[in-house]
């Protein structure tokens, strides 16, 4: 089995199509299901397994035929669950921020204005260290609580506290001349995300 899997990846490194087929065959229904586990929604899950085997084409050529290839899938599978997540939650808090604020500009505006501040907190998430990077997203983005996080990361509540503060005190300085803006999707976010873990 492993033999054949590592010959199928190989081919698939060579733009073999059938390879590729293959492929998608033995690991389609298995994505759906993991993926339909954490969205819970058929078309938003076939659309997860959809942008799976688009990945895995793009990348074919920097496959390692020896790596685990099931993480490798279901790892790209739970990246664009949270990802998707993580977008719902920056539209949420930037739409609340509107309404709230009575904002009334042009559709081109309002999507100017939320892009920008998608990409400020992205570059604020990308020089974060890995573990507090990690830490935040599974607190704001997946909604567990700081002892959730600690039992899975094998560490002290206090520790994980530590490394959400900082994260916060990072973006409140990336976020400085947007002051209103900032708290609001601190604390929205953060809210949606609670609510929004619920149900995948």
């Amino acid at each position: 089995m492993k033999e054949k899997l590592v010959e199928t990846i190989g081919a698939l490194q060579q733009d073999s199509v059938a390879a590729f087929e293959l492929l998608y065959k033995s690991y389609e229904a298995r994505l759906f299901a993991f993926s339909y586990k954490l969205v819970q929604d058929k078309e938003e899950a076939a659309e997860v397994v959809q942008e799976v085997f688009i990945k895995l084409w793009e990348k074919r050529h920097f496959l390692d035929p020896e790596q685990n290839f099931d993480g490798y899938l279901f790892q790209i599978a739970r990246n664009l669950v949270y990802n998707k997540a993580r977008r719902r939650v920056y539209e949420f808090a930037f739409n609340k921020y509107l309404a709230e604020q009575e904002v009334y500009a042009t559709a081109t505006e309002d999507a100017m204005a939320f892009e920008e501040i998608s990409r400020l907190l992205e570059e604020v998430y990308n020089t974060l260290p890995p573990v507090r990077k990690k830490v935040f997203m599974m607190s704001r983005i997946e909604g567990l609580s700081n002892s959730e996080i600690a039992a899975q990361l094998n560490t002290s509540s206090s520790n994980i506290e530590n490394h959400i503060n900082k994260a916060i005190k990072a973006i409140k300085e990336k976020f400085k001349t947007y002051e209103i803006i900032y708290v609001l999707l601190l604390l929205h976010a953060a809210q949606y995300a609670t609510s929004a873990s619920c149900q995948i």
